[in-house]
């Protein structure tokens, strides 16, 4: 368990210092930037401050407050009112544009989920969605299947101390092309896929330095185009025989006008969902497998619900508060179209809105004691359903496929074929956002 969760949003500057200035009816919440031209971009990409520059914000300036961040103004929320209210306006065509910077645009591909907006965005969503409802993953579970008994196996191989959020993250890609492809790959295959994508995701960090041919930048768009060919070969091979692979599905999924996504829409959402998938699935189950490492009663207590038939209802609960607790995306963005009333603040059109969903899921309003681990806290809740998934509009459309995932290898771990295991001591635990 060396390493954690992995992040979304990645260099850039700015700054400014607000007042509560004045904006229609209503006046600019309260905030000040740590620095004059970088602003409070460096601490809110801090891999390692992500969920405390929020908490420290909001006890300072209450559930929301005024920054800036990637060169513009910015208001950041972190209370579940506002959220609410924020993800309620996402439904005006108009409001919001999704906000990535142009590099960013470049490496996920213009037809991605993540960047585009409005009615676009709205027609993608649908499609994809409609490959990944509950009925279409349980077509997917003997897929998942085969990669869980291959982690299985590989764990049991090892003699000593290893990285489990290493093997995680291999076993979380090893799902997504079972589940695409229906079928592994050969080692070989696997190993350039995984090089790539590694490539692809640091230059998602990276500043977009693409006229230097040795930056991380444009290696990340050279390894992006080496994907692409092994994506295209598969679309082209999946087309001539459509099946109940996740691939079939979105090749044949169809919308209200009869238009379907094109190769391109799909390649550039199969990479999507691995830089929304596969590292976050890798980091929730880290995160479960080491607070079981810390709480031996709980581990005890979660082996005989399994034992007794009671795997899926224990482990949603369970999974819910792992991911309340250690949400792997802690912040998300949007670009404000217009003026956006959030009761007693307007933000107006042209800030970047940034939802702080690290501190949301600790607000005391919403949380009886935030602060503690409360494993049955949603009882009454699906997985599907945490905040960690986003909400909106915008709620992630994988979520389905990522709840199945993540339950299906962690009730394999503590079914009684499965394993025990312990933490190496001296090991820093401390949680860290990296790619």
């Amino acid at each position: 368990l060396a390493c954690w969760a992995w992040w979304t949003w990645t260099w850039s500057f700015c700054g400014i210092r607000h007042r509560g200035a004045a904006c229609g009816n209503h006046a600019l919440p309260p905030g000040k930037a740590k620095l004059p031209i970088f602003g409070d971009t460096l601490e809110i990409l801090n891999p390692k401050k992500m969920v405390t520059y929020q908490t420290e914000r909001r006890q300072r300036w209450g559930s929301l407050w005024s920054t800036s961040v990637l060169f513009k103004k910015a208001v950041v929320i972190t209370g579940q009112r506002e959220m609410n209210l924020a993800r309620k306006h996402e439904s005006r065509p108009r409001a919001f544009e999704a906000f990535f910077p142009p590099h960013h645009q470049r490496l996920f591909g213009k037809m991605s989920l993540l960047v585009q907006s409005g009615a676009a965005h709205a027609r993608l969503r649908r499609l994809i969605q409609s490959a990944m409802t509950p009925k279409k993953v349980e077509k997917y579970q003997a897929f998942i299947d085969l990669a869980v008994r291959d982690f299985l196996s590989s764990c049991r191989s090892e003699l000593g101390h290893f990285s489990m959020t290493k093997k995680l993250q291999e076993t979380t890609l090893r799902i997504v092309v079972q589940v695409l492809l229906g079928e592994d790959l050969a080692e070989d295959e696997l190993d350039y896929l995984r090089t790539n994508l590694r490539i692809w995701g640091i230059g998602l960090l990276s500043a977009p330095l693409n006229f230097i041919p040795w930056s991380a930048a444009a290696r990340a768009m050279r390894a992006r185009g080496n994907v692409q060919k092994v994506l295209e070969k598969w679309i082209s091979e999946r087309s001539e025989k459509l099946d109940d692979t996740l691939l079939s599905q979105l090749l044949s999924a169809t919308d209200e006008d009869g238009s379907k996504l094109s190769s391109q829409e799909v390649i550039d959402n199969v990479f999507t969902l691995v830089f929304a998938g596969i590292d976050t699935t890798a980091s929730t189950l880290s995160s479960a497998l080491l607070k079981l490492s810390q709480s031996e009663d709980l581990l005890q207590l979660l082996r005989e619900k399994i034992a007794d038939g009671e795997a899926q209802r224990s482990l949603e609960m369970f999974l819910t508060e792992i991911l309340r607790t250690n949400p792997p995306a802690p912040f998300s963005m949007r670009l404000v179209r217009e003026p956006l009333d959030l009761g007693n603040v307007t933000v107006p059109s042209g800030y970047l809105l940034v939802y702080g969903l690290g501190a949301s899921l600790s607000d005391a309003s919403c949380y009886e004691n935030p602060e503690e681990f409360q494993w049955e806290r949603f009882g009454n809740q699906s997985l599907t359903d945490s905040g960690a998934f986003g909400g909106g509009p915008r709620l992630c459309p994988g979520r389905f496929l990522a709840s199945e995932a993540a339950q299906r290898l962690l009730a394999a771990v503590l079914a009684k074929d499965g394993f025990s295991w312990k933490l190496k001591q001296g090991q820093d635990l401390r949680q860290q956002y990296i790619p």
